[in-house]
């Protein structure tokens, strides 16, 4: 009877030491400093994960929602290889072929920019963590509450319109690297280069025919701004996910700041 009343006393204790505890927290409101460090937090943790998956052996490639494909004006010069001819004689599909022996040993140019572009992503994401990292430390929030009772991924849209460009001139050089190392300049060369190709279909120097008297493309000048465009939009687009891991169950990362500003 004696350990029925003081397990009885144990629960009712807890009961009203919780009731108070949460009695305080709401006497005790976040403050704007409070909110501002866990929203930081919690993109500084974002980041960290994102960089580590965005930077792993097909971390773009490999992931269908941050992958980079052709610009829009390479894919249109890809779709007119395929249906367009000169002169309604000579298919250019047949002149691209001829034209990709010569150039990269009989290997699909578009399909070679792509996996080079996101080989490329990869690579330099290993460098975005300081780049992102001191963007996130220097951000000010001009409406933190605002933000923290937003949506799911408000933290990181407020994130990429504050710092977009900022962070597009820093991480232009690492991406631009990271894309020739890939191969990816030079294989974006040799497609600007297609429209020039002289193609001899009698195969005797008789004549020759140009892609370009067909072709009305008009291709991006670099590869690089793309790139680096499509490699800061995967990298937030994971930060995002991350940010709605984090408001979804804040307890799970064991951070104090985390806890107290996401779970409420």
């Amino acid at each position: 009877m004696k350990i029925r009343v003081w397990i009885g006393l144990v629960v009712f204790s807890s009961i009203v030491v919780t009731s108070c505890e949460l009695f305080e927290d709401a006497t005790n409101p976040l403050s704007e400093s409070e909110i501002i460090e866990g929203l930081k937090e919690a993109l500084d943790l974002g980041l960290n994960t994102s960089v580590t998956s965005a930077s792993s052996v097909g971390g773009y490639l490999q992931n269908e929602a941050i992958k980079i494909i052709l610009p829009s004006e390479v894919q249109d010069l890809q779709s007119k290889i395929q249906t367009e001819s000169i002169g309604g004689v000579v298919p250019l599909s047949v002149v691209y072929e001829a034209y990709i022996a010569v150039e990269n040993d009989g290997n699909d140019l578009f399909e070679g920019l792509i996996v080079a572009m996101n080989r490329g992503a990869e690579s330099a994401a290993t460098k975005a963590l300081p780049i992102f990292g001191n963007a996130i430390t220097s951000m000010s929030f001009d409406d933190a509450r605002g933000i923290l009772d937003g949506s799911n991924t408000a933290a990181t849209e407020y994130f990429y319109n504050e710092t977009n460009a900022e962070l597009f001139t820093a991480f232009n050089p690492e991406v631009t690297t990271a894309l020739e190392t890939a191969g990816a300049l030079q294989i974006y060369t040799s497609v600007v280069g297609f429209l020039n190709y002289e193609y001899d279909p009698t195969g005797l120097g008789l004549t020759s025919l140009s892609p370009s008297q067909v072709l009305n493309v008009n291709l991006p000048t670099n590869i690089d701004e793309y790139a680096t465009n499509k490699a800061i939009d995967g990298l937030f687009l994971l930060v995002g996910d991350e940010e709605q891991k984090i408001r979804e169950d804040p307890f799970a990362w064991g951070n104090a700041i985390i806890e107290r500003v996401f779970g409420r």
